[in-house]
């Protein structure tokens, strides 16, 4: 549970462990000197000055992570700006999906080589991949983008160098709710006792799921397990209402009002990065995170309030932003900020034989976990959102099996 600024005390008592949890949580709002001049040339150096840095840590040989967001495409230009061949690798998460196209277009125009990667139909390949990740990783993730990107590194075929990744700007460049947050937290039932009472009716994938959570709880994404049914296929699991109600209570570590503490400390700062590191790590590759660079961090989070977020107009990223525009006539707006997406649906319909194997297999559940497996596949073409607690059960269950450092403890 802890991720960036967190810190926990540990003590026994006669009542047993006792824990008290307090955070300090580097990026508030109100630390922020505000004394650096918005200037799209020097935010542009110091990425570039980054990108160096870590391509220098593996001699020139790495692949870029390029959606068409805005942070991998700023990584993007800076690659070209080095005038290096770093190949960029875009997932394409399904049919309707047209964000690998403008990539390759950005990448031609950068001079850059570009290849889009699909979900493999190969049950057997993606099984092989799969387990291979599994085997390597030292901690389990749930991200939903994690076996796109796994297939995608597989793509790439490298067999040293690193992956270069847009991650990590987030909790200093600023994160603003978006409307389905808004949403969730306008409807969220108000009272810990009625929201536990709604939890244990409600369907684990109904939309009540999310407004019968804590405030904290609510802004996490996916509809996944609650105490009360992941209790009934393992019995050591531990209630963490009580940590997410008190998230709440913890100062709020802003960049403008509608900025939250959990989302990014939990979430961006630290589910989305794992991903890139398990990856890259199970792939004896290294984990390449340009933006996580002090230089970057210092620059941007201390420019004037108005050069890093918008809240009127509901946009992040202000200088960001700019230097796209400048420098490649680039609007993310005109997309939608790209991502790694994940069809999880897809994959676990097409994948439910490799996915009952493992869930079934994993020795830390019960035995109703491989017949709610079994139940859950059925019902996914008529019940998608079944997908997000499937998913988790069968990242856990694959890591569990397969890792080697399981094993070794």
């Amino acid at each position: 549970m802890l991720s960036v600024g967190d810190a926990s005390t540990i003590r026994g008592t006669e009542a047993g462990l006792k824990i008290s949890h307090r955070c300090s949580y580097p990026w508030q709002s109100p630390l922020s000197r505000e004394d650096q001049q918005p200037s799209v040339e020097r935010l542009l150096e110091l990425i570039v000055a980054s990108v160096r840095t870590s391509l220098g840590t593996v001699d020139r040989k790495a692949l870029l992570m390029l959606s068409a967001g805005k942070d991998s495409v700023a990584l993007a230009l800076a690659i070209a700006e080095l005038g290096v061949k770093i190949p960029c690798f875009t997932f394409k998460p399904g049919p309707k999906d047209t964000e690998h196209e403008l990539a390759a277009r950005l990448c031609r125009r950068l001079g850059l080589d570009h290849r889009t990667v699909e979900m493999p139909r190969d049950p057997t390949y993606v099984r092989t991949n799969l387990e291979r990740f599994f085997e390597g990783s030292s901690l389990p993730c749930g991200d939903h983008a994690t076996i796109g990107y796994a297939m995608t590194v597989a793509a790439a075929g490298l067999d040293s160098g690193g992956v270069l990744d847009g991650g990590g700007n987030d909790p200093y460049m600023g994160f603003l709710l978006s409307a389905s947050n808004q949403t969730k937290l306008r409807y969220r039932i108000r009272g810990r006792h009625l929201a536990a009472t709604v939890a244990r009716v409600s369907r684990i994938d109904s939309p009540v799921s999310y407004v019968a959570r804590s405030r904290a709880a609510a802004l996490l994404p996916g509809r996944n397990f609650r105490y009360h049914e992941l209790k009934s296929i393992y019995p050591g699991a531990i209630p963490t209402a009580d940590f997410w109600y008190k998230e709440t209570e913890v100062p709020a570590p802003q960049v403008g009002s509608a900025m939250m503490t959990s989302r990014v400390r939990h979430t961006e700062a630290a589910r989305n990065n794992l991903k890139g590191r398990l990856v890259a790590e199970a792939c004896g590759l290294a984990a390449l995170f340009p933006f996580c660079d002090t230089g970057i961090a210092d620059y941007y989070f201390n420019l004037p309030k108005q050069a890093r977020i918008d809240e009127r107009r509901g946009v992040n990223k202000v200088l960001l932003r700019r230097l796209l525009m400048e420098k490649l006539g680039y609007d993310p707006a005109d997309v939608g900020d790209g991502y790694f997406a994940f069809d999880g649906p897809a994959f676990l319909m097409d994948n439910a034989e490799f996915v009952r194997d493992e869930i079934s297999s994993c020795k830390l559940w019960t035995a109703d976990a491989s017949a709610l497996a079994r139940k859950w596949l059925d019902l996914l073409p008529k019940r998608p959102f079944l997908w997000h607690a499937l998913y988790s059960l069968f990242m856990v269950s694959g890591w569990h099996n397969h890792s080697r450092f399981v094993a070794a403890r």
